[in-house]
């Protein structure tokens, strides 16, 4: 029997929120199919993830979950990698989040939503080293999810009222082990006085969603601790967010560790505006790039 689930693109941080909140979006899409095999062991095909287990995101999540729940099978993975690597974009969640559901229907656990976040950030660390859930949470559950706990993993799902249309700018930018190197570059103490304000931002924020504030989500979604820390990797973030307010966008983050930069956009949007803005530029960085335009997709 061969069972297939899919898990989409997805966004973290949302400025303020880092490691804590994560967005899924239709922008791209990864499909994982599982099937039993007679070998006894795990087995990876794809064109473009490693093929070693222990190294692929949705094989070191399966591993974590056939260990403690002593199953003992071969297992042929199968990605059809949709979300492209190393953008911010939620690449190795989208492939463990996708494997796990796969596993848990083939093998009728029964996993909560929790539960499946959980074995997923797994495959994180064949990703950048560490287990974190904000991107595989949105790949579980869809929509906008907060980070509530992670020892245990507990999320939960915000019910936003006020829904952007989503711009991504996707700069043509490769950078080795990014997710790794972007995530030792923030800082390990900040002062009282930038956790307050961060703090009050993120709260204005998550109110701005919770009630279709606009003027609260652009006033909230402003970061001067993560976003700042990684300014020497993305030295145009600054100019095409402030651009792009111009341009009466809603606000704009870096994405996850970035490179593509994700804007919110609605019917006062000058969009036309933003588009030549940013090749404008992007051109003064010679970087090529690409601009997908999406929107928040739900529970799938």
């Amino acid at each position: 029997m061969k069972i297939k689930e899919l898990s989409y693109s997805s966004s973290a941080n949302l400025g303020p929120g880092y490691d804590i909140l994560s967005l899924s979006h239709r922008a791209f899409k990864d499909e994982v199919e599982i099937e039993e095999n007679n070998t006894g062991k795990i087995r990876i095909f794809s064109d473009n993830t490693p093929e070693d287990p222990m190294k692929n995101t949705a094989g070191l999540s399966l591993i974590q979950i056939m260990k403690d729940r002593k199953i003992k099978s071969g297992i042929d993975i199968t990605i059809n990698k949709g979300v492209p690597v190393g953008l911010g974009l939620g690449s190795s969640g989208a492939s463990s989040s996708a494997a796990v559901k796969a596993f848990n229907k083939m093998f009728d656990l029964n996993l909560t939503n929790d539960e499946m976040v959980y074995y997923s950030m797994y495959g994180e660390i064949a990703a950048c080293g560490s287990a974190h859930p904000d991107n595989v949470s949105s790949g579980i559950y869809g929509g906008m999810t907060l980070i509530t706990s992670t020892e245990p993993v507990r999320v939960r799902k915000i019910d936003i009222k006020y829904k952007p249309h989503l711009m991504l700018v996707i700069p043509d930018i490769k950078i080795e082990e990014k997710t790794k190197l972007a995530r030792s570059m923030v800082p390990k103490n900040i002062d009282i006085k930038d956790m307050v304000r961060q703090t009050s931002r993120l709260s204005l924020m998550l109110l701005g969603f919770l009630n279709g504030e606009r003027q609260a989500i652009r006033d909230g979604m402003n970061d001067e601790i993560v976003e700042k820390s990684r300014n020497g990797l993305f030295p145009f973030y600054g100019e095409i967010k402030s651009m792009a307010i111009d341009e009466n966008a809603v606000s704009a983050c870096i994405s996850g560790a970035g490179p593509t930069i994700l804007i919110f956009t609605d019917e006062r949007t000058n969009k036309n505006g933003i588009i030549s803005g940013t090749d404008e530029i992007l051109g003064k960085y010679g970087l090529n790039y690409k601009i997908v335009e999406t929107e928040i997709v739900e529970g799938y």
